[in-house]
C-alpha cells in the first residue's frame, strides 16, 4: 500500500491505517523527542501526545505538496514547545544532557561510548535551532528537504544551518581533543 492510500484511509478514521502510520513514524518521533529532552519518560509522553494530536487532526490533513512527515514533525515541534513553556526549567531541560541521554547513545564498543558522550557535550555549544536541525537530520532521519518543510524554511537555509552546526561541532570536538592531549602531556611530566 502506498503512503497516500494509507493517509486517505487514516483520514477516514480507519484504525488499521492509523496504526500503520504510528508504526512507521513512532521511532523517529520518539528519537526526536528524546534527543531534545534527554529523558525517556518525557520523550515517551510527548510522543504519545503527538500521536494523539495526529488522531484528532488527521481529518484536516491535506497534501498540499508538503509530505505527511513534515506535517507530523510540525506537530512534534509544537508539542515540544508546549512542554518547554510548561516547564520552569526550559533552557536547562533543552541543554542538559542527562545520564539517561548518554546511555541511549552508548554502543558496546568503549571507544564509541566515549565519542557519543563527547558529541552530546559538544551539542551544548549549538544554538537551539542548530540542535533542532542536527536532531531532525540524525535522530529523526529526515533529509534536508523534509527538515525544510518541517521548519518552514528553504532547503538551502537548512543545508546552510546544518553545515554551520556540523562545522561548529567539529571545531568544539577538535578543540576538546587538543585540550585533552595537552592535559595528558602535562600529567606525564
Amino acid at each position: 500500500m502506498s503512503e497516500q492510500f494509507i493517509l486517505e484511509k487514516a483520514r477516514q478514521g480507519e484504525r488499521e491505517a492509523l496504526g500503520r502510520l504510528y508504526e512507521h513514524y513512532v521511532d523517529a518521533v520518539y528519537r526526536y523527542m528524546f534527543y531534545r529532552t534527554g529523558h525517556h519518560e518525557t520523550a515517551e509522553d510527548l510522543t504519545a501526545e503527538v500521536f494523539a494530536s495526529v488522531i484528532t487532526s488527521i481529518k484536516s490533513y491535506e497534501d498540499l505538496g508538503v509530505p505527511f512527515e513534515a506535517w507530523l514533525f510540525r506537530i512534534a515541534h509544537a508539542r515540544l514547545v508546549d512542554h518547554w513553556r510548561k516547564s520552569k526549567h526550559r533552557e536547562q531541560q533543552e541543554v542538559e544532557l542527562s545520564q539517561e541521554a548518554e546511555e541511549f547513545f552508548i554502543s558496546d564498543a568503549p571507544e564509541d561510548q566515549f565519542r557519543h558522550e563527547e558529541v552530546l557535550r559538544a551539542m551544548e555549544y549549538l544554538t537551539s535551532t542548530e540542535r533542532e536541525v542536527v536532531v531532525l537530520r540524525f535522530a529523526a532521519g529526515l533529509d534536508n528537504q523534509e527538515i525544510a518543510q518541517t521548519l518552514q524554511r528553504s532547503s538551502n537555509a537548512v543545508k546552510s544551518m546544518l553545515h554551520r552546526a556540523l562545522e561548529k561541532l567539529r571545531r568544539v570536538l577538535a578543540h576538546r581533543s587538543a585540550f585533552d592531549k595537552s592535559e595528558a602531556g602535562n600529567e606525564k611530566r
